[in-house]
């Protein structure tokens, strides 16, 4: 296989060239892989890999719900070398024994999940992502001694964070309250500490949640109005006298489609805050191909400039179902 053709496939269909050559590392052993596993973890829509597909069918057996190389292809990639590292496993290193202690607790609790509420944007992100979230926040510094408020937490990352037995105070909030209930009957068994709140967003915050965290995360509607209320609620729950608080916020996007990602970063420009890291694909979730099972991960620190929108409407659409 080539770099240039690989080269020119990235040009005309505007996916990264890193994500073909994931696609093929996958792919390399010579085994049939299903369609939305591979999706899932090279992070592109199903339409993208389809055309990704097309575009290499000279290498690959006829298409159907799995793909895998033909002899064609088997030849034509030659041998990967071992050091090779596809995107996904840039987070090797946090696999430590805390995540996989968090990962075996989320799939004990597994049928806790409620099933997902399309009227609220409700996604499944999976138990490793989960277990992920709660390994990074610890390797960079943002649990131990904190107060850490999660606005909305389908995904159970709460109870990640609790099972490590470091933070100050953990809340969450959400709209829905089977989320809630599952959180407190997880934590009641595990005998962990975690407070929750029912609310909508679009209505007030809480006033006793107001200026009281060090630290927010949130997994926003992905629309511009919804990532604008949730990251400006979040902001209204910082501790003004904790300059270094941050903000945790996903957002998915298709790399087809990147142009909508920029009044994402626009808003985080005119809500003052400071976009510290950016970690494309972080998250992965099930039956999301639209945006290839997988959205990014910012990393928000506040600034001087920081402020909440000055005019929260609760009328606005925030939900991509509304």
């Amino acid at each position: 296989m080539s770099s240039q053709k690989l080269l020119e496939i990235s040009k005309d269909l505007a996916i990264p060239v890193k994500k073909l050559e994931d696609m093929l590392f996958i792919l390399k052993d010579g085994e049939a892989v299903d369609n939305n596993y591979l999706l899932t973890r090279i992070g592109v829509s199903r339409n993208a890999l389809n055309k990704a597909k097309e575009k290499l069918s000279d290498l690959l057996e006829p298409a159907s719900a799995t793909t895998k190389l033909s002899q064609m292809g088997l030849n034509a990639i030659g041998v990967i070398e071992d050091g090779y590292i596809a995107q996904d496993q840039l987070w090797e290193f946090l696999k430590d024994a805390n995540y996989k202690k968090v990962l075996a607790l989320l799939n004990k609790y597994g049928d806790k999940r409620p099933s997902q509420n399309r009227k609220y944007d409700q996604f499944t992100a999976t138990p490793e992502t989960t277990a992920l979230r709660t390994g990074l926040l610890n390797f960079l510094g943002d649990i131990r001694g904190k107060r850490l408020l999660f606005l909305g937490d389908d995904d159970f990352t709460s109870v990640g964070v609790a099972s490590l037995g470091l933070a100050s105070h953990i809340e969450v909030l959400d709209v829905d309250k089977r989320i809630l209930n599952s959180i407190k009957s997880i934590a009641e068994a595990e005998r962990f500490t975690i407070t929750t709140t029912s609310s909508d967003l679009r209505q007030r915050l809480p006033s006793r949640l107001l200026g009281k965290f060090d630290l927010v995360f949130t997994d926003p509607p992905y629309t511009t109005s919804g990532m604008g209320l949730f990251v400006s609620r979040a902001i209204q729950a910082l501790d003004p006298d904790n300059h270094a608080s941050r903000i945790y916020a996903c957002y998915g996007n298709s790399d087809r489609a990147r142009e909508r990602y920029l009044p994402i970063q626009e808003l985080f420009t005119d809500l003052g805050l400071m976009m510290r890291w950016i970690f494309d694909g972080f998250n992965r979730y099930v039956g999301v191909e639209s945006i290839g099972n997988s959205s990014t991960l910012f990393i928000l620190d506040v600034t001087p400039k920081t402020k909440p929108q000055a005019k929260l409407t609760h009328n606005d659409e925030i939900y991509t179902n509304s």
